[in-house]
C-alpha cells in the first residue's frame, strides 16, 4: 500500500496535467478559428457595402461645385470643376452605417460593435465615425479590414481608389463572449475531474489511514486478549499443583486471578461489539430519571483499587442543585468509567482529579479535570476518531483499542449534549460533558 499510493498519485496526477494541456489547446485553436470565421465574415459584409456603395458611383467626370461653395479663379476666369464623385458626395456616414449594420446581420454578427471610416484615393480620411480615431490606434485589441470601393463600370480596375475601413474594437472580448458557454462547459469538465482526482486522492489517503489503524488495532487487541490468556494459563497451571491444591487460600487466590482475568476479557469483547453497534446504529437508549450525584460516587467505588496502585487525590465538587436528569443509566455509566480511567491512566506519579457538576441553561455540566500528561491539541481533535491511541509518552502501561471516546462522544450525542475537551501538554486535560435534564 505503501509504494502503490505515491505511484497512484503520479499517474493521476500526469493524467490530470494532460486533460488540462489537451483542454487549453482546444480552446486556444478554438478561439483562432473563431477569429478567423469572424474576419471573413466581416470581409464578406465589406464585400457586399463596397458593392453597394460603387453602385452609384462611375468611372467618368461630373461636374460638381466645389465642397466648400465658390468658385475658383483662374487666369481671370471662373472655371468649374469637373472631377469624379466620391462616396463622401454620394452618401453620408448615418447611410454608410445602416448598409453596414444590414450586411453584419445578413451573417448574423448584428451585435458586433464596429467603427467606420471611408478614404480618399490619397488615404486622407473623408468619412467616419466619431471613435474611430481612437479604435483605428489600437492595433492590439482590435479587428481591421480594407476594402477597396471600385465603380462598376469599370472595365480593367486599377487604382488607386476609395478606401472602407472597418475596425472591430475588444474583439478578443466579443470572441470571448460569443464562446461563453463553451469556455464554461469546458471549465466545468476541468472542475469535475479536479474534483475527481480529489475525492480519489482523499480515499486513497483515508484508505491507506484505515490500514493503518487497522493493523495497530489488531495489535492492541492481540496483546490486550493474550495478556489475561496468558495470565489465565498460568493460573491453571498453579491449581494444577498439588502443593496450591492443598492450600484454601493459594486455590482462592487464583481463582480469583482467573474469574478477574476472564472478566477483563468479557469487557473487550463488549467493546468491540459495541464499536460494531455504533458503526449500524443499533444502540438504543432506554431513559429514565437517574441522579447523577450517585451514578458519579458508584463509578468512583469501581476504581478504589487503580487508585490505591499509587499516591491519589480525588475531590468532589458536586454542586448542581437539580442532579436527576432523563439519561441512559448504563450508558452513562460506561461514559463516566472511560473519562475517569483516562484520567487515572494518564496521570503522572500522582494521581489529582477534580469532578465537578453545575447546572447551566436546563443541563446539567460534568467536568472532570486531572493533572495527567495532557494533549497536543492536533490529538485534542482527533481523541473522538474511532481507534485513535493519544501517544503516551514515557507511559508504557496504557492500553486500550482507542475506542472509548468515540463511544463517549456518540453516547453524549445521542443524549442531545455536548462534549468539550481543554487539554494542553503537561498540564493535564479537562472534559466537560453537558447533559438535559428533561
Amino acid at each position: 500500500m505503501k509504494k502503490t499510493v505515491p505511484a497512484i498519485f503520479t499517474l493521476i496526477t500526469l493524467s490530470i496535467l494532460g486533460v488540462l494541456f489537451i483542454q487549453i489547446t482546444w480552446l486556444q485553436g478554438l478561439f483562432l478559428l473563431s477569429k478567423n470565421q469572424l474576419s471573413e465574415k466581416i470581409n464578406q459584409t465589406g464585400i457586399i457595402v463596397v458593392s453597394d456603395i460603387a453602385k452609384k458611383m462611375n468611372s467618368g467626370l461630373s461636374f460638381r461645385l466645389p465642397k466648400r461653395g465658390t468658385l475658383s479663379l483662374e487666369n481671370e476666369y471662373h472655371m468649374h470643376k469637373f472631377e469624379e464623385p466620391t462616396v463622401s458626395d454620394m452618401y453620408d456616414s448615418k447611410e454608410v452605417d445602416t448598409k453596414i449594420q444590414a450586411a453584419f446581420k445578413r451573417f448574423d454578427i448584428g451585435d458586433l460593435k464596429y467603427e467606420f471610416a471611408i478614404a480618399d484615393k490619397k488615404g486622407i480620411i473623408e468619412l467616419k465615425t466619431k471613435k474611430f480615431d481612437d479604435s483605428f490606434t489600437d492595433d492590439i485589441n482590435t479587428m481591421q479590414v480594407r476594402l477597396p470601393i471600385m465603380p462598376q463600370d469599370i472595365m480593367e480596375p486599377v487604382g488607386p481608389f476609395e478606401t472602407l475601413i472597418i475596425v472591430v474594437p475588444n474583439v478578443r472580448l466579443y470572441l470571448l463572449h460569443s464562446l461563453q458557454w463553451i469556455i464554461l462547459g469546458a471549465v466545468l469538465f476541468i472542475l469535475v475531474v479536479l474534483a475527481a482526482f480529489f475525492i480519489t486522492t482523499r480515499s486513497l489517503l483515508n484508505q491507506r489511514k484505515v490500514n493503518e489503524i487497522k493493523n495497530d488495532f489488531i495489535n492492541n487487541m492481540t496483546h490486550e486478549l493474550k495478556t489475561p490468556l496468558a495470565t489465565i494459563s498460568l493460573a491453571v497451571d498453579a491449581l494444577k499443583s498439588s502443593k496450591v491444591q492443598s492450600d484454601p487460600k493459594s486455590v482462592e487466590y487464583f481463582s480469583t486471578i482467573i474469574k478477574e482475568e476472564n472478566v477483563r476479557m468479557n469487557k473487550h469483547v463488549e467493546t468491540i461489539l459495541e464499536a460494531g453497534q455504533l458503526d449500524k446504529k443499533e444502540l438504543e437508549l432506554n431513559k429514565q430519571k437517574v441522579d447523577i450525584h450517585d451514578l458519579i460516587h458508584g463509578v468512583l467505588d469501581s476504581f478504589k483499587l487503580q487508585l490505591e496502585e499509587k499516591p491519589s487525590s480525588v475531590n468532589l465538587d458536586l454542586r448542581a442543585s437539580i442532579f436527576e436528569a432523563n439519561v441512559d443509566e448504563e450508558h452513562i455509566i460506561h461514559v463516566l468509567s472511560n473519562l475517569i480511567d483516562n484520567a487515572i491512566k494518564y496521570s503522572k506519579d500522582t494521581i489529582d482529579i477534580l469532578i465537578s457538576t453545575s447546572n447551566i441553561n436546563n443541563k446539567i455540566v460534568i467536568a472532570i479535570e486531572d493533572n495527567g500528561i495532557g494533549m497536543s491539541s492536533d490529538t485534542s481533535k482527533r481523541i473522538f476518531e474511532k481507534f485513535y491511541r493519544a501517544h503516551s509518552g514515557n507511559i508504557h502501561n496504557v492500553k486500550g483499542f482507542g475506542l472509548g471516546m468515540s463511544y463517549v462522544k456518540w453516547v453524549v450525542q445521542m443524549h442531545k449534549g455536548n462534549i468539550k475537551v481543554q487539554s494542553e501538554l503537561d498540564h493535564g486535560t479537562t472534559i466537560e460533558l453537558s447533559l438535559p435534564l428533561v
